[in-house]
């Protein structure tokens, strides 16, 4: 069960009461119109500020994108069908630079769910929008947003370090140390593993043997060994219930392909 969107919104206000920036792309004027609409309509159920950038065009939405004029923006809608750059290759550009903005497709038909997926666009919204699967989709990015601000704290030679969840791709427990692995460093800490598993609490994370936790979303993919890891480590699994660990994975992915996580 995910976040209460209400809660989802006031654990967003708590870093920092900066709007919600949202860019909407779409040719179509009424279709723009709606979705602003019905965007504001759910902000302010919430008294929530947002900000709300509108563009007719691909091209316009990346001429702004690369000048920085909405590098900081949290949530893409984009038109898949639209003149000049569509929206998929809309899409593309900014996964150049950024992986953090969250892509949401608006458009008639999910024929192009599969390269959705390369530009990891996990959501549909198909038109004529309707509020309330507008509603339950704010709520999974509004969450994702959240958890991209979860973090912890350890104690690494005598100062303390935050490290956010979003950046740990696995963690091991190795010569009487634990080693957190991240995307930009490896940070030592005498907290056990059982310690930090604890202070985690988060369901994308998996102990996958006695002495290593891992990051589901970076997982490369699963051999007969372990999992591989998208910085070419290989976490083994627990020999007495490997199949245990191998469907906790796979319904991650269920859940994953179904849009119950982002």
């Amino acid at each position: 069960m995910g976040l209460q969107w209400e809660y989802c919104i006031e654990l967003y206000k708590c870093k920092g009461d900066v709007p919600m920036k949202i860019a909407i792309c779409e040719d179509n004027e009424k279709d723009a119109n709606e979705l602003r609409l019905f965007i504001e309509k759910y902000f302010c159920k919430t008294n929530c500020v947002c900000e709300i950038f509108l563009y007719k065009n691909g091209d316009e939405l990346i001429t702004d994108f690369i000048e920085k004029k909405i590098c900081d923006v949290q949530i893409a809608f984009l038109d898949i069908y639209m003149p000049g750059t569509n929206g998929i290759e809309t899409a593309k550009k900014i996964r150049e630079t950024n992986n953090e903005m969250i892509i949401v497709f608006t458009t008639v038909s999910k024929n192009h769910a599969l390269e959705g997926y390369s530009v990891d666009a996990r959501q549909y919204l198909v038109k004529p929008v309707n509020f309330s699967v507008l509603k339950n989709i704010l709520v999974k990015c509004t969450e994702k947003i959240t958890d991209a601000l979860k973090f912890i704290e350890v104690l690494s030679d005598r100062l303390t370090v935050k490290i956010f969840l979003k950046d740990i791709i696995f963690i091991e427990s190795f010569n009487a140390a634990v080693h957190i692995h991240t995307v930009c460093e490896t940070v030592r800490t005498h907290l056990t593993l059982a310690k930090l598993e604890q202070q985690i609490e988060d369901d994308t994370f998996l102990r996958a043997q006695r002495s290593y936790i891992v990051n589901m979303r970076f997982i490369k993919k699963m051999t007969a060994e372990g999992f591989l890891l998208e910085n070419e480590s290989l976490i083994p699994f627990r020999k007495n219930d490997k199949l245990a660990v191998k469907q906790a994975y796979r319904n991650y992915l269920s859940r994953l392909i179904e849009g119950e996580i982002t």
